[in-house]
C-alpha cells in the first residue's frame, strides 16, 4: 500500500469516527433531555394519583361506613375496579399500590406484566426499594429493579390517609430503545455514506491520474 493510499484510508477512517462521535454526542444529550422529561412526568403522575386516592379515602371515611369490610375496603374496591380498566402507560409502565404489614410489603393491585396480584414480598428486598421508601413517607424517583428483575425508572409517593405507598414505574429499556435504534441507524448510515464518498474520491482520482 502506497503512502497516498494510506493517507486516503486514514482520512476515511477519521471521517467515519468524527461522524460517529458527533452523532453519539447529539444522541446523548437528546437522551438526557427525554430522560428528565420522563422523570418529571412520573413524578406528576404518581403525585396526582396519590392525591386522588387520598380524596376518595376521605370521602369514604365519611360516607361509606356501611360498606362490607369498612371504609378502607370501600376505597380499595373502587381503586381495584378502576385499575382493572387501565392497562398502564406506554408499553411497560404501571402503577403499584401496597401496604406494610410487619416486615412484608403487601401488594393491593394486579401486576400488569404477570396478570396477578402478588401477595407480599420482604421489605428488605432490593426490588422493593421504591415501595419501601413510599411506605416510609418519602417521595422521589429512583432507578432500580422491579418485581421482574427489570431495571426501571420509578417514582414513589406515600398515600397518607391510608398509610399506603404508590409507585409509578417504566422500564429503562423502553426509554432507551428509540435512541439505541437511532444510534445504530445513524452509525450505519454514516459509515455507508463516508464509504461511498471515499470510493468516489478514489475513482475520480484514478480517472484524473489516467488522463494526466
Amino acid at each position: 500500500m502506497t503512502i497516498e493510499h494510506k493517507q486516503r484510508l486514514y482520512l476515511g477512517i477519521t471521517m467515519v469516527l468524527v461522524a460517529l462521535s458527533v452523532g453519539s454526542i447529539s444522541l446523548y444529550f437528546s437522551y438526557q433531555a427525554i430522560f428528565e422529561e420522563k422523570r418529571l412526568e412520573l413524578i406528576n403522575i404518581v403525585k396526582s394519583r396519590a392525591r386522588i386516592v387520598e380524596s376518595v379515602a376521605e370521602f369514604d371515611a365519611k360516607y361509606s361506613s356501611s360498606f362490607p369490610g369498612g371504609t378502607t375496603e370501600a376505597t380499595l374496591n373502587q381503586i381495584r375496579n378502576a385499575h382493572e380498566k387501565f392497562e398502564g402507560f406506554g408499553e411497560t409502565g404501571e402503577f403499584i399500590l401496597a401496604k406494610l404489614e410487619a416486615d412484608q410489603i403487601v401488594f393491593l393491585l394486579r401486576h400488569r406484566h404477570s396478570k396477578t396480584t402478588a401477595t407480599n414480598i420482604p421489605l428488605n428486598l432490593i426490588s422493593s426499594e421504591p415501595m419501601r421508601r413510599a411506605l416510609k413517607g418519602e417521595s422521589g424517583v429512583i432507578i432500580g429493579l422491579d418485581y421482574r428483575g427489570k431495571k426501571v425508572l420509578a417514582a414513589y409517593e406515600p398515600v397518607a390517609v391510608l398509610n399506603l405507598g404508590l409507585v409509578a414505574k417504566i422500564d429503562l429499556t423502553e426509554i432507551r430503545a428509540p435512541f439505541i435504534k437511532t444510534g445504530i441507524m445513524a452509525g450505519w448510515g454514516g459509515a455507508v455514506y463516508n464509504s461511498i464518498r471515499i470510493i468516489c474520491f478514489h475513482t475520480n482520482q484514478r480517472t484524473f491520474n489516467q488522463i494526466h
